[in-house]
Parts: structure tokens; sequence; C-alpha cells
């Protein structure tokens, strides 16, 4: 019988066969994003350590900072205490001088109400395209304040943002945050898009799923 080291070494192994499509910052990014969204947080200290032990200091960085902005931006898709366990783990294993070297302030304590707003209307109709205004005005109807927060707050605010993690990669890790919740509707608005690196993502996802 192969012991419990073995065991997590083959599932790395795996992990990156699977997310072979993306490079491995990206791939880690999004792995971790279907950790905290599986309600498995204990899995990302084995994929840090793994990353500790075999990527250089400045890709650590990059993995880092985009791993911290993809949890936070993922509370637009699973929640607050899912993001807080997964960033707990994610900060908690990584090494002092890597934690030492990232933002230390709220990177989005100044921002213009109408700018933001704005860039949150722009992204929404890119994702939902033809249905973005019929969707609004459903959504709308039913609670106005569901709307204004979703298009504010979650895309404005959050998923817009693109310092640190650009959209075609937030839109990644959407995709592996939707897959372990079991949301077809969600999934399906998000897959049309950026199709050359979502079939990875989705792998990626559906194996953490199934750990």
């Amino acid at each position: 019988m192969s012991d419990n080291s073995e065991l997590i070494v083959l599932d790395l192994v795996q992990l990156d066969s699977v997310g072979q499509g993306l490079v491995p910052v990206l791939r880690y990014t999004v792995a971790v994003t279907a950790m905290a969204s599986a309600n498995k947080p204990f899995l990302i200290p084995l994929l840090i350590r793994h990353i500790l032990q075999n990527m250089s200091a400045a890709d650590t960085l990059e993995f880092a900072a985009k791993a911290r902005e993809a949890l936070v931006k993922m509370i637009s898709t699973i929640g607050a205490p899912r993001v807080i366990n997964g960033t707990a783990q994610l900060m908690d294993t990584l090494d002092k001088n890597t934690r030492d070297l990232l933002p230390q302030q709220s990177q989005r304590t100044h921002c213009d109400y109408d700018t933001v707003r704005q860039r949150g209307i722009d992204l929404w109709r890119g994702v939902y395209s033809r249905q973005a205004d019929k969707l609004e005005e459903k959504i709308g109807a039913w609670n106005p304040d569901l709307i204004e927060f979703i298009q504010t707050d979650l895309y404005g605010r959050l998923l817009s943002d693109c310092r640190i993690l650009d959209a075609k990669s937030t839109e990644l890790c959407a995709i592996a945050a939707l897959v372990p919740i079991d949301v077809p509707s969600q999934l399906k608005s998000h897959a049309g898009r950026f199709r050359s690196r979502i079939d990875a993502a989705s792998a990626l996802a559906e194996h953490v799923k199934h750990i």
C-alpha cells in the first residue's frame, strides 16, 4: 500500500497533467480557486509546499498575488466563508518573505462610484451579451438592491479590477469556482468566452472536485 506522501505526489502530478493547457502560475491560481470553492481548503497547503519547492521566488510571488486576488474576487461566486478559509490556508502556508512582499494595504479603498458602476455594467454586458438587459430587468424586478449590488460591487469593484488578475484569468477562475458548486446556468454564461483555455480550467476544477 502506498503511503500518504506518495499519494500526494501522484495527485500533484495529475493536477499538472489536467491543467497543462495553462502556464504554471495561472494553473495553480485556478487550482486554489477550485479548492476553496469545493470546500477543500486543506488541499491548498499541499499545493503551496509543491510550489515553494519547484518555482522560483519571482514566480511564487506572482502566484501568491494572483491567488490572493482570485480568492477575494470569488466572493462573488462562492461567498465569504469559503474565501476566508481558502485565504487562511494560502497565507499561513506561504513563506514569510513572499507574504511580506505582498501589498499590506487594501487596493480598493478609493473608488469613484460612477466609474466603478459603469465598469461593472460594461463587464456585465460583456459576460451576458444579448441577454444582459433582459437579465438585468428580471433581477431588478426581483430586488433592485440585488442588481445594484451585483453590478456595482461584485462586477464593478471586484471582478472588473484587473490590476493584479487580468480579465481572462479572472474568467478562468470564475469557471473553476462554478464547477464544484454545480450551477450550470451560471457556468454556461461564462463558458463561451476565452475558449482556448477554458477546457483546462474546467478539467482542473473537476479534478479537485473529485479528490
